[in-house]
């Protein structure tokens, strides 16, 4: 995380807007750390005002570093280390707009017509995302966020606006 919050800070220097947000997924959250995260400041369920709703607290959460306490930061990491579980989100929006931005994402069209839920969330399933997208898709995915930061094997990856392919 620490190599995050560098880039985070190097950024700044030419785009002062940018926040640092956490995507958490609810499930791992629960299994790891025994409890649910639940709504309050600095926290966006992903699935509130969708038709998932009543699965929100196992669904992917946007936590914003900037108002989360340190006990929370750290529980994250430590989270992100142990379990396929936490992307770091650069991005200047704020909370809310990040927030809805990502609920877009939440449901694809499947070729033979129907919905199905796209867990981008679970690093794995991004970074295979990355990889799987062609360069228009992965532009309309990754595009409106300015870098996507996340273990993958046990390495440090990023997804970038740039050329929004895995590194």
């Amino acid at each position: 995380m620490l190599d995050v919050q560098s880039r985070l800070e190097k950024l700044h220097h030419t785009m002062p807007a940018l926040r640092l947000y956490a995507l958490v997924d609810g499930v791992q959250y629960q299994a790891q750390l025994c409890k649910q995260l639940h709504p309050g400041v600095g926290l966006f369920p992903l699935f509130a005002g969708t038709p998932d709703a009543a699965l929100a607290h196992a669904g992917p959460w946007l936590v914003d570093t900037t108002i989360a306490n340190k006990a929370s930061i750290a529980e994250l990491i430590t989270l992100e280390r142990d379990a396929p579980s936490v992307t770091w989100l650069i991005a200047p929006q704020d909370l809310e707009g990040l927030g809805q931005l990502l609920q877009l994402r939440l449901d694809v069209q499947l070729p033979d017509g129907r919905s199905a839920l796209l867990r981008f969330w679970d690093p794995r399933v991004l970074v295979n995302l990355a990889r799987t997208l062609d360069g228009a898709q992965r532009e309309a995915f990754f595009g409106y966020i300015h870098e996507w930061h996340l273990l993958h094997e046990g390495r440090r990856v990023w997804i970038g606006r740039q050329d929004a392919h895995a590194r």
